[in-house]
C-alpha cells in the first residue's frame, strides 16, 4: 500500500529521529524546515509566507504556497470554501482552518492510500482568539522548536473546534476511498483518526 507520513509541527514531533521520517514520502509545511525537508511542502497562509520567502524559495521541495504571496518555484494554491474536501489541489483547496488538512488533500491528490500522522499535537497554548493575529510573547511551546515562533512574531491563533470537524471530513472521503489515516502522535489530543505506533509504519 502506497504510504506516507504528513508531518504537523507539534512539540512531539521534535522527539522523532530524522532519519525515521526517510522511511517514507513526506507532507510538511510553513516552518518544518528547521528541523527537516519533507518531499512536499505546503504554506497557505499568507502572514507565514511572507515571512520566510527565501527560505521556502530555497528549500528542495514540492512546493506550493498560497496564491497571495508570489515566491519563485511554487505552485499557487487557492483556497476555496466551494469544496468541504478537495481531491485536485491545483483547482482549489480548502484550507480548513489548518495548513495540516491542506496537505491531506495534497497527500490525497498525489495518490497515497495509508497517511501516518506525527506531530499532531493538536493542543496550544496561546492568549487571544481562535483565528486571531497576534503579536507573540515569551517562549514558543507550541512547535517542535523554540525558534519556531520569535518574540514579536505575527501568529493566528489555532481553531481547534473548526480543524477538529474538517479532520473527521477527511477521514469521511478517505474511508469512503478505502485509503486510511493513522495518528502516531504520542499523547495527541487529535482523536478523530485511530492511533498507531511508530513501529507499526509499513
Amino acid at each position: 500500500m502506497k504510504s506516507c507520513f504528513v508531518l504537523g509541527n507539534g512539540p512531539s514531533l521534535a522527539s522523532i529521529d530524522n532519519s525515521y521520517l526517510d522511511k517514507l514520502p513526506t507532507f510538511g509545511s510553513n516552518r518544518i524546515f528547521l528541523k527537516y525537508t519533507p518531499k512536499f511542502y505546503a504554506c497557505v497562509n499568507p502572514t507565514e509566507a511572507t515571512k520566510y520567502p527565501k527560505e521556502i524559495e530555497e528549500l528542495r521541495s514540492v512546493k506550493y504556497v498560497t496564491d497571495a504571496v508570489d515566491i519563485p518555484g511554487c505552485t499557487p494554491l487557492h483556497s476555496t470554501s466551494l469544496v468541504r474536501f478537495s481531491t485536485n489541489p491545483l483547482w482549489a483547496v480548502n484550507e480548513g482552518w489548518s495548513v495540516s488538512y491542506v496537505l491531506l488533500q495534497l497527500a490525497y491528490f498525489y495518490g497515497f492510500k495509508r497517511v501516518y500522522l506525527l506531530g499532531m499535537d493538536h493542543r496550544y497554548n496561546y492568549t487571544g482568539s481562535p483565528n486571531e493575529e497576534v503579536s507573540w510573547t515569551g517562549q514558543d511551546s507550541n512547535h517542535f522548536s523554540k525558534e519556531y515562533v520569535l518574540p514579536g512574531d505575527r501568529w493566528n491563533c489555532p481553531d481547534l473546534e473548526r480543524s477538529t470537524y474538517f479532520f473527521k471530513v477527511a477521514k469521511e472521503v478517505y474511508e469512503a476511498d478505502r485509503r486510511e489515516i493513522i495518528n502516531l502522535t504520542e499523547g495527541s489530543a487529535l482523536d478523530v483518526f485511530p492511533f498507531g505506533k511508530l513501529e507499526d509504519v509499513k
